[in-house]
């Protein structure tokens, strides 16, 4: 027998040895002592949620069983799972990370047991063990609140039993719990834009530093929502130049005041959400959005959000500037329906991302247009010079984005390759109410 017919007869016997229950070096040994048991569960856990992560399901089947014969043995697997659990998402928060942010990448790529879970877990006080008993700050409970998470937020390490219980047979849960740590366990370090809990005792000011109960915002906020669901042009029409009138002269006057007075403000980072499907097109919209406002943006393509950088005021109207013009932009492309070539052949996809980089192109550049027009008639109105005041504001957003994002990598986004698409999306870019854009970009 040849050499390599003997490796691939070996090979062959370990995976049936590995399928009929035999120890697997690395995830279950051979020991029969509590410890090394315990030890085995803690590895069949984390090997389980590698295996889910990379989509195996054979091997997450066979370690959800393996743990399930080891608790029928008298070894604590729910608890240890929930301390598993525990730990990573302990190491996410200490890696930037933040709750929504966690349960929206669950969200995206499993269903919502998935989530379900993670929210039981962000219930048990050991997910904030870092915290060393200091208190919550609001900018935390605020998106545990969001979540659905209770309110008492000091939970017992049975959390996970009391979740698996409810779910049905054991090894399904246990499924369920490295399906979710799969999603979460290789999440890569990011920004901390909030106190981490590890710091929350000494963080002094622990809000977003956005306005979000700033009462022009809502006017315009309010407006908008107007003009997205009015059928009718001109009511539309009418209600965004209100709110481009209510949003120019605020931004205007809050750069001159903050010019003349200093507030000791500085460029803020915020993560803003870009869903799938075409999520790379629609960030190519934010990404213009951004640059009217003289924001600086990166696109984190692996988790589908953008980290744009500026002051609060402005990101506040840049979120809701890019979601009208998104609203705007998905009406718009759904109503073509499907699209098929001259053969039948579906176009579909190629279509509609075509149709959105055109819209932000277009957009893009309706808006730089905005902002010279907003600059040239504030300037008249205020009898000022908005020059220095704007390069000013502008060499502070680049000292924060490089600062945050020192080696950040400049590629090519997506491209076009649908024609139709391409016009169909200028179009409607040329039909879009642009809402408060004159603030945002006179601002900038």
């Amino acid at each position: 027998m040849g050499r390599r017919n003997q490796e691939r007869r070996a090979a062959k016997k370990r995976r049936d040895n590995r399928g009929h229950g035999a120890p697997h070096a690395g995830y279950e040994g051979s020991f029969g002592d509590g410890a090394s048991l315990r030890f085995t569960a803690e590895l069949a856990v984390v090997g389980g949620a590698r295996a889910a992560a990379a989509r195996d399901e054979p091997e997450v089947d066979r370690l959800a069983a393996r743990l399930a014969a080891l608790a029928a043995d008298g070894v604590p697997v729910t608890s240890i799972a929930a301390e598993t659990v525990a730990r990573v998402l302990r190491a996410l928060w200490g890696g930037g990370w933040q709750p929504v942010e966690v349960a929206r990448q669950v969200r995206r790529r499993r269903r919502e047991p998935h989530v379900a879970l993670l929210v039981s877990a962000l219930a048990a006080a050991d997910c904030w063990a870092d915290a060393a008993g200091a208190a919550m700050p609001a900018v935390w409970s605020e998106q545990l609140d969001e979540l659905g998470v209770p309110a008492d937020r000091s939970g017992g390490a049975d959390w996970l039993g009391v979740a698996l219980r409810a779910s049905g047979a054991l090894e399904d849960g246990l499924r369920l719990v490295m399906e979710t740590l799969g999603e979460v366990v290789d999440l890569g370090r990011i920004e901390a834009l909030i106190p981490r809990p590890a710091e929350w005792r000494d963080a002094a000011l622990v809000g977003r530093g956005g306005h979000p109960d700033d009462p022009v915002l809502a006017k315009v906020r309010a407006l908008l929502a107007k003009a997205e669901s009015t059928q009718f042009a001109a009511e539309a029409e009418a209600l965004a130049a209100k709110a481009q009138e209510l949003m120019a002269r605020h931004s205007i006057e809050d750069a001159v005041a903050r010019s003349r007075a200093p507030r000791g403000e500085r460029p803020e980072i915020r993560r803003v959400a870009v869903d799938d499907p075409y999520a790379e097109a629609k960030s190519v919209l934010l990404g213009v959005v951004a640059k009217a406002n003289d924001a600086r943006c990166v696109w984190y393509d692996r988790y589908a959000m953008m980290a744009v950088v500026g002051f609060a005021k402005d990101l506040e109207a840049i979120e809701v500037l890019f979601t009208s013009l998104l609203v705007q932009a998905s009406r718009a492309m759904l109503a073509k329906g499907s699209v098929t070539d001259g053969s039948g052949r579906s176009r579909t996809r190629s279509f509609r991302q075509s149709f959105l980089l055109a819209y932000a192109n277009r957009i893009g550049q309706r808006l730089e247009m905005a902002a010279w027009q907003a600059r040239q008639q504030a300037s008249e109105d205020l009898h000022l010079d908005l020059t220095p005041v704007l390069a000013s504001r502008d060499a502070e957003v680049n000292e924060a984005m490089n600062g945050a994002f020192p080696h950040v990598h400049y590629g090519h986004g997506p491209s076009a390759s649908n024609e139709a698409g391409w016009r169909a999306g200028r179009i409607a870019a040329e039909l879009a109410t642009l809402g408060p854009e004159q603030a945002m970009v006179s601002a900038g």
